[in-house]
């Protein structure tokens, strides 16, 4: 269990001293500030459960402060302390978001006592919110074959610890969903899932997003914004796709890892974030590693407790489930599926995994129009079969870059050369396909130029 932290804001230095002895005494860590200023900057720097607030400071009336506290940290429970025990001002407190008031001198007992009841009342605040935002949702169905629950069970010790994780596989395994299982049966569920995909922002754009910025640190940064690193702070930060990261951030992020502290672009304060870390790939960190494309020092730190997805064709028995448990989100009637339905979708080799599968089976419920799905409703999956991609069909077997290159090639000419169509079909992006499709245009013209 997490020690609980508070923020203490006394100007008195005696009184302040036997605050600090007697919350230590209690199980409490306390940090103290003898001013608002110092107020602003531990906030900043360091995440409280409540905050403990003297009204009379040597640099202002920390009451008009209050709303400012409030709106920036709403579910933050304040305490006020104040000498002027009339019931005016504890009104006003109250309305300006103070949870409870206590006068000086305070008694020792009623202050423990209502802190106990003021971060009651931040946890279920908590709690709400976490409800209202995942309005309970079931969890996700993986499979049950052996190579899935394996996975699970390594998932859930993942779950009950706070190591950095790292999941491995191809795109469409499910890497995404594994790490908000993840999250979602931790101690950190009741904060915030905070994802990021390496691969859609570049250079400062990238730095701004994890570290955020303030106002006037580049051309555009018209205001201060916070990075995903401050906001996910007490939750879990989830780095999709971190073998595209820049070389250079990832210097920066490591830091970060280690000392749990930050910069805002542009600014010298030093900010402390509580997250934990969840990191994906489709690359194989290693050998990028190895060829200087990614940094050892970073491998070694993120790959702490690996997880590898399994491929979708490496784990055929969880199909059939996995098919249907896709088109009850569709609100498909006729399951379960007819079994000519079943043998064309186990006898496809899935190169797009579960996203590819998900793709399919939404196409082929719009084109069965209410019917039962048929293999007639799944254009392109019989003649783009799994056995020509195994060696079956005579050929040498392949290995996956080989099944990939002719597994496209094959849908665009299926499709006739429309690329989005096939992008759509293949469970990928149409920047994703044209990058592919540029790799195999310099592979085939290095193939063709060792031959000359």
């Amino acid at each position: 269990m997490r020690q609980q932290k508070l923020l203490l804001v006394e100007d008195d230095e005696a009184a302040r001293f036997g605050y600090e002895r007697y919350l230590a005494k209690n199980g409490f860590a306390a940090t103290s500030a003898s001013s608002l200023a110092d107020a602003r900057n531990a906030l900043t720097s360091d995440r409280f459960d409540a905050v403990m607030l003297d009204l009379k400071l040597p640099d202002g009336d920390a009451m008009e402060w209050l709303p400012d506290l409030k709106r920036s940290y709403p579910l933050l429970p304040v305490i006020v302390i104040t000498g002027s025990g009339d019931i005016p001002t504890a009104v006003k407190a109250t309305k300006c978001g103070a949870e409870d008031f206590l006068t000086k001198p305070v008694d020792l007992a009623d202050l423990l006592a209502s802190l106990r009841r003021t971060l009651e009342i931040g946890s279920l605040r908590k709690q709400a919110l976490v409800q209202n935002r995942l309005v309970k949702q079931d969890d996700p169905y993986f499979g049950s074959s052996k190579a899935i629950t394996e996975i699970m069970d390594h998932a859930s010790v993942a779950a009950v610890n706070d190591t950095v994780v790292l999941i491995l596989g191809e795109t469409g395994t499910g890497k995404g969903v594994l790490a908000r299982w993840i999250h979602n049966h931790s101690e950190r569920k009741a904060e915030a899932f905070v994802e990021l995909n390496c691969s859609s922002l570049k250079g400062e754009l990238l730095r701004s997003e994890l570290f955020g910025h303030v106002k006037g640190a580049f051309t555009s940064s018209i205001k201060d914004r916070e990075g995903l690193i401050e906001v996910a702070d007490g939750g879990t930060l989830f780095l999709d796709e971190i073998g595209d990261m820049d070389f250079e951030v990832q210097a920066q992020l490591l830091k970060t890892i280690e000392e749990r502290s930050f910069r805002r672009i542009g600014e010298n304060q030093v900010r402390k974030s509580d997250f934990r870390l969840i990191c994906a790939t489709n690359k194989d960190l290693l050998a990028q590693a190895e060829a200087g494309k990614f940094r050892n020092d970073l491998y070694y730190r993120i790959c702490v407790f690996p997880i590898r997805m399994p491929a979708l064709r490496e784990r055929k028995e969880d199909i059939p489930g996995l098919a249907e448990e896709l088109l009850k989100t569709f609100d498909y009637p006729h399951l379960p599926m007819s079994e000519p339905v079943v043998q064309a979708l186990n006898d496809y080799a899935w190169p797009g995994n579960i996203r590819e599968l998900r793709n399919m089976l939404e196409r082929a419920w719009l084109l069965a129009r209410g019917e039962e799905i048929a293999p007639k409703h799944f254009p392109g999956l019989d003649a783009l079969g799994a056995a020509r991609f195994s060696g079956d069909a005579g050929g040498p077997p392949m290995n996956i870059d080989e099944m990939e290159r002719v597994h496209i090639q094959r849908v665009l000419q299926h499709f006739k050369g429309d690329k989005y169509r096939a992008s759509e079909v293949l469970g990928i992006s149409l920047s994703s396909l044209y990058r592919k499709l540029a790799r195999i245009n310099n592979l085939v013209q290095s193939q063709h130029a060792a031959l000359f």
